[in-house]
């Protein structure tokens, strides 16, 4: 049986941190009591809290990622070696109980998945490395685009391993919420419409969230809904650049078992939907430098 050891910050009721240790061992019991030994369970009463934390933790490790997990009321790591589950209350409590459910599902679903180190920590591949080699890409846009691009493979990998234990409807509720179009995510896009590295991760941004989706697709109940929110979430991008993510979210039919190489498969095809194959000129660069 997984072993949950559970810190509280700030005030978070006992009541909230039993409901959330019912639904996650409820899930490791029913895909494999034994899949993952032990793991840590953080409760944040503030996501404001849950960010700070973070952004510390990241300092201190070295980690340079941008800090896209700010608008996340859920998060995983492994940065410790022992898989952890984060949890902001104050974000997760207005949900729907069938999305919170889900939500929490899929993060245990990541500890089982994704519990070790080696998941959090992937090599630039030779044509990323030669893109920023070249100035194609800047350093900070190529390390987040790598690191967008490894989270939508392991969602989707999350996705699949609940969907193929029988966990459909909390999922179906959880990624239909999260597939939801914002005013925040329509006001992203404008602001970074006209400046090519923000459009570039605000794209994977939103590929991220529609790969999370796609194991989904094949349900016979649920598939066309599943498509249609799909659709939704990319309503408000222009059609070609919508036609690009659907077509480097079909790559994700092609994912095995292995997630390194699945992260492979989805950054290739990115780069050549998004960043070569966007208009090939001398001068039409992500860094905006003229060559």
């Amino acid at each position: 049986m997984v072993k949950i050891v559970v810190r509280r910050f700030g005030d978070v009721k006992e009541g909230l941190a039993e409901k959330v240790l019912e639904i996650l061992h409820e899930c490791y019991n029913r895909i494999d009591a034994d899949a993952v030994a032990i793991v840590d369970l953080y409760i944040f009463d503030k996501s404001s809290a849950m960010n700070a934390f973070v952004s510390e933790e990241k300092r201190k490790l070295g980690i340079k990622t941008s800090a896209f997990e700010a608008s996340y009321y859920a998060l995983h790591d492994a940065w410790h070696g022992t898989p952890r589950i984060m949890v902001a209350y104050d974000m997760m409590s207005p949900l729907p109980e069938l999305v919170r459910t889900g939500s929490l599902r899929h993060e245990a679903a990541h500890t089982m998945l994704h519990g070790s180190l080696e998941f959090y920590s992937f090599p630039f591949s030779a044509s990323l490395l030669r893109l920023e080699e070249e100035g194609v890409i800047p350093g900070r846009v190529a390390r987040d685009l790598l690191h967008l691009i490894s989270i939508a493979a392991k969602d989707f990998e999350a996705t699949r391993l609940l969907y193929e234990n029988q966990f459909v409807e909390d999922q179906v509720a959880f990624n239909t919420h999260i597939l939801e179009p914002s005013g925040e995510d329509r006001e992203a896009w404008e602001l970074a419409e006209k400046d090519k590295p923000s459009k570039l991760l605000v794209l994977v941004s939103i590929l991220k969230t529609i790969c999370c989706a796609a194991p989904l697709l094949k349900d016979h109940s649920h598939g066309g809904e599943i498509s249609e929110s799909i659709k939704k979430s990319l309503s408000y991008l222009p059609e070609g650049t919508s036609e690009s993510l659907l077509r480097i979210l079909d790559v994700a039919t092609k994912f095995g078992r292995n997630t390194h190489e699945n992260v492979d498969l989805l950054l290739g095809k990115t780069i050549d939907e998004l960043v070569t194959g966007e208009k090939n000129t001398r001068t039409d660069r992500l860094s905006g430098k003229e060559v």
